[in-house]
C-alpha cells in the first residue's frame, strides 16, 4: 500500500513539474506592433469608406500655452480620400522633431515634421528633454464636411512640481471641442485632422 501511494505521489509530482514550463512561440504582428510603440512609432487607421470620391485637406493646429492655435501647414492642398486613412507618427534623426504622415490607402499622402518643445525632466536637470506622447479624438457622427475633424492629439509631457515629475497621463479618448481635463495640463501640443470636401 505504502509502495502504491509512494508511486502515486511521485507521478503527481513529475506531472506537476511538467506543466510548469515557458516554451518559444513565433513572435506576432502584435508582439513587433508593441516593440515599435515602444520605439515612438504610432500608427493610427480611420475607415474612411464612406467619403471615397472626394478630397481631404490635412489640418495641423499647433497650441501652446499663452498664444493662439497655429496652422502649421500654412497652405491648403488635398488628396483624394481611399478606403482608409493612416495617421503615423516616428522618431526622426533628432530629438526636437518628430515625424507625422498622412497615408490615404487608395488615395494620397505626405510626410512632415513637427517641431517639439522641450520639458522639464527632474531626472536630467542640465539638459533639455523632448517627451511627447499621443491620443486619439472622440469621432462624433455625422461628419460635417468643409469643418475640421480632429483626429489625434499629439502633446508635451508636463512637469509636476508638488511630485517632482514629469508626466502625460489622463484622458484616454480627447473630446473635439478639446474639453478633456488633460488639456488644461499640456503645454504644447499639436492636433491632427482633416477637412472632407
Amino acid at each position: 500500500m505504502k509502495k502504491t501511494i509512494v508511486s502515486i505521489l511521485l507521478a503527481f509530482v513529475a506531472i506537476t513539474g511538467q506543466a510548469q514550463e515557458i516554451r518559444t512561440n513565433e513572435p506576432t504582428l502584435d508582439d513587433y506592433l508593441q516593440l515599435l510603440n515602444a520605439k515612438g512609432y504610432i500608427a493610427y487607421s480611420f475607415d474612411t469608406k464612406d467619403f471615397i470620391g472626394k478630397q481631404f485637406e490635412p489640418v495641423i493646429m499647433e497650441y501652446a500655452k499663452g498664444q493662439e492655435a497655429k496652422d502649421v501647414l500654412g497652405f491648403s492642398f488635398s488628396f483624394p480620400i481611399g478606403e482608409k486613412l493612416v495617421i503615423g507618427l516616428a522618431p526622426s534623426s533628432n530629438d526636437s522633431t518628430y515625424v507625422y504622415s498622412y497615408q490615404s490607402v487608395g488615395g494620397g499622402g505626405f510626410n512632415a515634421t513637427l517641431k517639439l518643445q522641450p520639458v522639464f525632466a527632474p531626472e536630467m536637470p542640465t539638459k533639455q528633454a523632448y517627451r511627447y506622447e499621443s491620443r486619439p479624438f472622440e469621432l462624433v457622427a455625422p461628419v460635417k464636411t468643409g469643418k475640421c475633424i480632429p483626429l489625434v492629439l499629439f502633446g508635451s509631457y508636463w512637469y509636476e512640481q508638488d511630485t517632482g515629475v514629469s508626466r502625460f497621463c489622463g484622458d484616454k479618448l480627447i473630446k473635439p471641442d478639446l474639453s478633456s481635463d488633460i488639456i488644461k495640463s499640456i503645454p504644447h501640443f499639436y492636433v491632427l485632422g482633416l477637412k472632407i470636401n
